[in-house]
């Protein structure tokens, strides 16, 4: 594979940019639905979807067309002091959709660590509380405060502190608990807690990723959720989910949580597929909630803007067309018999095999060998595949929602053949001088 101009490239941006993971010396030139070419003329299968910031993938042509039709009228004009037509209606589609049928309204923010923060701020302003509830291995973003609720590793913390006071962490369960487990030990921590040093009056809002994405694609378990919702009811608890990973029909469902029959949050925080590419996130939640703060307490220059917000209207008229849903469904159905095939051929290296949606996690058994995975997605990238790992040794499925079939096959293809390729020695240490991962 050539990569010269890739590492020619990488090695002047060193000078230049802050430190970031680097699975593989890969520059992008350019990206065409799921398909990537990158400043070598290599082509890439994209399982990755700039990590489900692309749920349609890149410059899909009715989002293009919005993005650019947008352009010839204005580019921003900050939503800090003049309204546009364009940030009201996506806020409107977002609530018209809001679980339960509940009036809810639309905080909007940049990034997804900034929707976190933003929630934080309107769930404290809302009920004058101050403690915060959240849980092992969360990734909520690495801005203040979701920085603060986010616990996956020590090295997003480390040397930063001191960080929010008054927040609290818990464990976090998911599907591969049993039923009986979690009717009586998922929460259990959580009600001694309330009892004896956390008094839940004085507890504002409880953040949860209904799929914990970085610590593994890990759905959580429905009798967990439902203990935890019944605990937020039963206090007054702002039940709170970050979709920032999974929204946009990662899990099947506009919102992760639409798969837990009977859950309403108080609020759901959005991110990366957002802007349908571009920046932009937001808090929607409850009307009373949003109403309970304003300006300067929100105020964000660049957050609603009228070409993100354009494009996030185009994306969701995409995503509720009949074309689109049967494609999903389809989709999902295929990753799942993929997933099962990959692991009959390769029972020995697949372990746990996790799925909720277009949103798989597959655990490798590594056993003697800490440099397997990164081995594995490192021949997939060398075969054109582009993949990553998180949670250590779990590889990442997370292609654009619409890819076409054959290349969701191929890519499996080629996970198999990276296999193959390291069970028979072919993968040279001579790999890992490229290893700078998550």
């Amino acid at each position: 594979m050539k990569n010269e101009k890739s590492l020619k490239i990488i090695d002047k941006n060193h000078n230049y940019l802050w430190k970031n993971f680097e699975y593989f010396p890969f520059v992008i030139k350019e990206c065409k639905g799921s398909i990537i070419k990158d400043v070598d003329d290599n082509e890439f299968i994209d399982f990755l979807s700039s990590a489900s910031s692309l749920n349609l993938g890149s410059s899909h042509p009715i989002v293009t067309k919005a993005i650019k039709d947008q352009f010839d009228k204005f580019t921003q004009y900050t939503l800090g002091y003049i309204q546009n037509e364009q940030a009201g209606e996506y806020a409107r589609l977002l609530t018209s959709v809001y679980p339960g049928g509940i009036k809810a309204k639309v905080a909007y923010a940049n990034s997804g660590s900034e929707a976190n923060d933003t929630a934080i701020k309107y769930a404290r302003a809302f009920n004058g509380r101050q403690k915060i509830i959240s849980f092992i291995n969360a990734y909520h973003g690495t801005t203040y405060g979701a920085i603060t609720i986010s616990n996956c590793t020590n090295q997003m913390k480390k040397g930063m502190g001191p960080f929010l006071p008054e927040v609290f962490s818990f464990p976090f369960y998911g599907k591969d608990v049993s039923d009986e487990f979690a009717e009586k030990e998922s929460t259990k921590l959580i009600e001694e807690a309330f009892e004896k040093y956390l008094p839940p009056q004085d507890v504002s809002a409880i953040f949860i990723e209904i799929v914990q994405g970085d610590a593994g694609i890990i759905p959580a378990h429905p009798i967990f959720i439902k203990k935890l919702y019944n605990l937020c009811k039963k206090y007054g608890i702002l039940f709170i989910v970050d979709d920032v990973q999974q929204g946009f029909f990662r899990t099947g469902k506009m919102f992760s949580v639409e798969n837990y029959e009977g859950i309403i949050p108080d609020g759901i925080t959005l991110g990366k597929s957002f802007g349908a590419g571009l920046i932009g996130s937001c808090f929607i939640a409850r009307e009373e909630i949003i109403d309970a703060l304003g300006s300067p307490g929100h105020v964000v220059t660049l957050a609603g803007n009228a070409i993100t917000c354009a494009a996030g209207i185009a994306a969701f008229g995409v995503y509720y067309s009949e074309e689109f849903q049967k494609l999903l469904k389809s989709n999902n159905e295929l990753l799942e018999k993929l997933g099962k095939e990959l692991k009959l051929k390769q029972p020995e290296i697949i372990g746990n095999i996790r799925q909720l949606g277009i949103n798989m996690g597959i655990d490798l058994n590594e056993k003697n060998d800490k440099n397997m995975t990164y081995k594995i997605i490192f021949r997939c990238y060398e075969k054109g595949l582009l993949l990553i790992s998180i949670a250590r040794n779990t590889l990442r499925i997370q292609p654009p929602l619409n890819i076409p079939s054959e290349l969701l096959e191929k890519g499996f293809q080629i996970i198999n053949e990276a296999i193959e390729d390291y069970k028979n020695g072919k993968i040279s240490d001579e790999v890992l001088k490229n290893k700078n991962i998550w």
